[in-house]
């Protein structure tokens, strides 16, 4: 289940790219994610009609920062980013995301044997990092802005990074219907405000209507599947998805434009491949019994 749902969200991300521009309608991609996010939050809402929100109100207000953390931030980064640090340089940086999971897991584990056991996925990390950066060599503005974007998207990335650990946590001691509901409604008010300060907002009727284009219907499944994968792997498994889903995008894009082959491009999928494939399949039961909750 848990391996099936992992593939289903590589190949939604992995293949959103084919989806016409034309299917997203005519709102603001800040201002159409959070109409996603709060339809979410007051969907599951609605239908778990309240339940398991009694008490634990400071667990609640975690869930929301640390999924703002997740999705929120990120997203927000990335649009404001775009026009300094390219979206395949961003894509590269997030492949970082791996590197720094693994730290936060080694730095937050109770022993010597458990801190060796989480370092050993650094080495599988590194690789498919390196096989990434051999694929997409980082591009930016050399510019003081430029910079400073950068900056900023590294900064994000080690958020993504510190957050993923921490809520996998945050979800393993909630009602899974009450996290969704909280990361829907602190998504949705963090991306609408921002849109509204930033972005003058208008909701005309046809742009909103674009609330429910196949756009938007792949991008709500991918946030379910995210918390949920994030609620049912360990964080360093899970982090395979940024090496994952590059990797499928690599292949569509042969298989559609058939590229010429280099030696770079093929070592770089060869090294994307082996690191996703070894943080995903490694054995390491220190990782597990750090990461437990039981």
């Amino acid at each position: 289940m848990v391996g099936a749902a992992f593939i289903a969200l590589c190949v939604l991300s992995a293949t959103s790219w084919l989806i016409p521009e034309a299917t997203q309608g005519g709102l603001p991609p800040l201002e159409r994610q959070g109409i996603v996010f709060g339809a979410i939050g007051l969907i599951v809402l609605l239908l778990s009609r309240g339940a398991g929100w009694r008490g634990g109100g400071r667990v609640y207000a975690w869930l929301a920062v640390a999924s703002l953390g997740l999705f929120g931030v990120p997203d927000v980064v990335a649009e404001y980013a775009g026009g300094s640090v390219p979206s395949l340089s961003r894509v590269a940086l997030y492949a970082m995301v791996p590197v720094v999971v693994v730290m936060v897991v080694a730095a937050g584990s109770a022993s010597e044997g458990e801190t060796r056991g989480a370092r050993m996925s650094l080495i599988p990390a590194l690789i498919g990092l390196g096989g990434l950066l051999l694929v997409l060599p980082l591009e930016f503005s050399g510019s003081v802005r430029g910079w400073i974007m950068l900056t900023i998207v590294c900064a994000a990335v080690v958020l993504v990074g510190v957050v993923s650990v921490w809520l996998h946590r945050l979800l393993g001691a909630t009602r899974f219907t009450t996290a969704v509901a909280m990361a829907g409604l602190a998504n949705a008010v963090f991306l609408l405000l921002w849109s509204v300060v930033h972005e003058q907002m208008a909701w005309p009727w046809s742009g909103l209507a674009s609330a429910g284009s196949l756009t938007s219907l792949v991008d709500a499944m991918e946030i379910l599947l995210i918390l949920w994968l994030v609620r049912k792997m360990t964080p360093v498994r899970f982090a395979a998805r940024y090496f994952a889903i590059p990797l499928l995008i690599l292949v569509e894009g042969y298989v559609l434009e058939r590229p010429e082959l280099t030696v770079r491009l093929v070592s770089g999928t060869v090294f994307l491949a082996a690191g996703a494939g070894m943080l995903l399949f490694f054995k390491a039961d220190q990782e597990e019994t750090v990461l437990s909750l039981r």
